[in-house]
């Protein structure tokens, strides 16, 4: 997203489950849960397995296979494909209507995974867009790390990206606040970092990492 898009443009919604009442709290619950998509315009319900988006689900180290289902509709961006996400690369994909679809894939998993939803869409003068994406759901294949290592290269890329905006361009409302964003970032950075550490995966390392790469 640029600093030319509209704010609101681009929203995130979370569902609240079944009995909560419509307030901020629940609306927190539901983040916390990842029981969320992103949206421009087009609205999704999806399902692995019947349990919700931010679901973990455990399998055997043979792995096995899991049923995904899902709805979108959309009365903005006209949808023209749904893809299935896994482990960030399409394994399903199918053609759309404008603003109504379903439908549902039967997928194997012989290792760790994470699935998502993906919507593209464009109005007829513009370039197709992303113009939706779900949170995963996790799937734990025993004896199968989830941690690929150049994705977890790419988001401490991110961190130290976003530390370094806090530091040099962003505003500082209050030294407090200033030092509490920043230790939420250093010990996301130090996790992941540690984590690659504990499973062998190799990576350059930099100043804030403070030892020589492996």
């Amino acid at each position: 997203m640029s600093a030319s898009t509209a704010v609101g443009a681009v929203r995130t919604y979370a569902r609240i489950a079944n009995g909560e009442p419509f307030t901020y709290d629940a609306w927190m619950a539901a983040v916390r849960r990842a029981e969320t998509f992103v949206t421009y315009g087009p609205l999704l319900e999806v399902a692995v397995d019947g349990r919700p988006l931010g679901s973990r689900i455990a399998m055997s180290g043979s792995g096995g296979a899991v049923d995904v289902t899902w709805q979108a509709a959309s009365v903005t961006v006209p949808m023209s494909r749904v893809e299935l996400v896994v482990n960030g690369e399409i394994r399903e994909s199918q053609a759309v209507g404008p603003w109504q679809a379903a439908g549902n894939w039967r997928v194997k998993i012989d290792r760790s995974a994470w699935l998502a939803l993906l919507v593209r869409g464009h109005y007829p003068d513009k370039p197709e867009i992303i113009a939706a994406h779900s949170s995963p759901v996790m799937i734990d294949v025993a004896g199968s790390p989830m941690l690929a290592a150049a994705d977890a290269l790419t988001i401490l890329e991110q961190i130290e990206g976003a530390l370094a905006y806090l530091d040099t361009v962003g505003t500082r409302r209050d030294d407090m606040t200033y030092k509490r964003m920043r230790l939420v970032l250093e010990g996301a950075h130090r996790s992941l970092h540690n984590r690659m550490h504990r499973l062998g995966q190799y990576h350059d390392h930099n100043v804030m990492q403070n030892h020589e790469g492996h």
